[in-house]
């Protein structure tokens, strides 16, 4: 028995910290969170109802989601807290890939840790590991296909090309992004092996299978009219976007892009700086300090300072919040809000903070162009960078959909280092690393907590008001009244009494509610109606 906890000790460790934060932020509730409510409505209908129904309000494929929470439904029974536990454990699967992949790269086990504490405790992760959004059962499998696709770099053997094969299936069965991962696996492939008919056939395999796949998915799904009215939508864009290349697109494009690597430089902060140090050519600290002054002066006059991506890290905690008066601006957050300069402040770190991985790129592109041996690793993210990221950056980036480059950049800076930093800086991280703890667990727990006694006022409510004389926020709205014959389906809604977080002057306070709130502020929320 000891043998075997010195053995998988740090999986037990992590296990027991995931529990941790399960008990301590408590998932129990039936309610949808964002666009959760339409993926729960498709997992109760083939629960109840016995027939696969995808409804048209997302674009993605969808199935593989439906089907994970339709096993849990099947053992527990339709509820929305069962669904988020079915998160939960993929949530606990994903640590573990990355704890496998970072293992699988060569970090020191201090690096190794951090870097998967930092993911975990990440406040977009930890959000959305406590929903049914698509986003971490992606991550998941994004995850386990790097893996695998690593592996088979390393080993050079079919198994590990087989495994990721299927770790794409599934990963398309959720969302049709899944084609990049193919493609980055042909170009790495192509760059770091002997170019000969062996090696052609691994790096064309994955994308061939993957191909099939998805002629057959689209064969069955078309066949039996499955398929939303909006799927592929994005990628319909994408196309557009790419013929009518304009420079207003330019600058958007940019503009994303700069503000995808401050939030992986400044959530990444302390893996960041360990690396930081190791590039002295000729004029780096001028180039550092131009690239944070530069880049961060850009941002602050777009008004797009972190956290500026929708939807999920929000002013000052997780969201998005939406309630009646929050519509259209689900990144702010119930009072207090932080101030201005906190987020410039904090946007200049992240900044500084990426220099890191800009660095990191000049020296690869270098070591390449001088044919010096470049870690096949270190090209795999890379590629993976580039190709998965192009995408959102020409249709648009939310702050989760960076999630799966977290633990690959961690990868990139980090593969075959077994450096550990002096133990003033180890203080600093875990000093970091307290903070963001605090901050995430806090902001998720006031996230649930309030939706928590939304529901349970909005059900207590319909008991004796007609659900459509009640705003109730967006999920409600959406979850009671959603149709797809009735093109304006949202203006059944008349309501009467409206939930908020703060009453304006033109509305009567009705009723006042508190919820539970750890982070600065007072938890309330009021039932209003408007003023005679």
């Amino acid at each position: 028995m000891r043998d075997f906890i010195k053995k998988y000790q740090d999986y037990i460790g992590l296990l027991l910290l995931w529990l941790l934060l399960i008990i301590i932020i408590n998932p129990i509730g039936d309610f949808p969170l964002n666009d959760d409510w339409c993926y729960g409505k498709s997992v109760k209908t083939l629960y109840e109802d016995g027939y696969l129904k995808l409804y048209n309000w997302g674009e993605m494929t969808l199935v593989g989601q439906v089907y994970w929470g339709y096993f849990f439904t099947e053992i527990f029974g339709f509820s929305f807290t069962v669904l988020r536990w079915s998160t939960l454990v993929l949530g606990f699967a994903t640590i573990i890939g990355i704890y496998k992949l970072l293992t699988l790269a060569k970090l020191s086990r201090w690096a190794k840790l951090i870097g998967v504490l930092l993911c975990v405790m990440n406040p977009i992760f930890l959000s959305l590991s406590f929903s049914f959004m698509t986003d971490i059962p992606f991550m998941c499998v994004t995850i386990w296909v790097f893996y695998f696709f690593t592996k088979a770099l390393k080993t050079d053997t079919w198994q590990p090309i087989l495994w990721a094969i299927l770790f794409c299936y599934f990963a398309f069965l959720i969302r049709q992004l899944a084609w990049v991962f193919p493609i980055v696996w042909l170009i790495t492939f192509v760059i770091v092996k002997e170019r000969n008919a062996k090696n052609l056939l691994k790096a064309i395999t994955p994308l061939l299978a993957v191909i099939l796949f998805s002629l057959v998915f689209s064969y069955i799904m078309e066949s039996n009219d499955l398929l939303q009215e909006r799927y592929n939508t994005k990628f319909g864009l994408l196309i557009e976007n790419i013929k009518g290349l304009r420079k207003g697109l330019l600058i958007i494009i940019f503009s994303y892009f700069f503000e995808s690597i401050a939030y992986l430089g400044f959530l990444l902060l302390p893996i960041h700086l360990v690396y930081i140090n190791r590039y002295t050519f000729k004029g780096y600290k001028i180039a550092a300090l131009l690239w944070t002054v530069g880049i961060t002066a850009y941002l602050m006059r777009l008004g797009k300072v972190l956290p500026s991506l929708d939807n999920i890290w929000i002013d000052f905690g997780v969201g998005p919040t939406t309630l009646y008066d929050h519509g259209g601006n689900f990144t702010q957050s119930p009072d207090p809000t932080a101030p201005n300069w906190f987020w410039q402040v904090i946007t200049c770190i992240g900044i500084f903070s990426s220099v890191a991985l800009i660095f990191h790129i000049r020296e690869m592109v270098f070591s390449m162009f001088k044919k010096k041996k470049v870690d096949s690793l270190v090209v795999l993210s890379f590629v993976f960078f580039l190709v998965y990221l192009t995408p959102f950056l020409i249709v648009g980036v939310y702050d989760r959909y960076l999630l799966p480059l977290f633990p690959i950049a961690i990868v990139f800076l980090g593969v075959n280092s077994p450096k550990v930093p002096q133990k003033i800086y180890q203080y600093c991280t875990y000093g970091f690393l307290g903070l963001l703890t605090w901050f995430s667990v806090s902001a998720v727990h006031d996230h649930l907590s309030w939706n928590r006694i939304r529901w349970e006022v909005l059900n207590k409510l319909t008991e004796t008001i007609p659900k459509n004389r009640i705003q109730g926020g967006v999920e409600y709205v959406t979850w009671n009244f959603f149709s797809e014959e009735q093109e304006k389906w949202w203006e059944n809604v008349n309501e009467k009494y409206t939930l908020v977080f703060k009453p304006n002057e033109h509305q009567q306070v009705v009723e006042k509610y508190e919820y539970s709130r750890w982070l600065p502020g007072k938890g309330e929320m009021y039932l209003v109606t408007a003023k005679n």
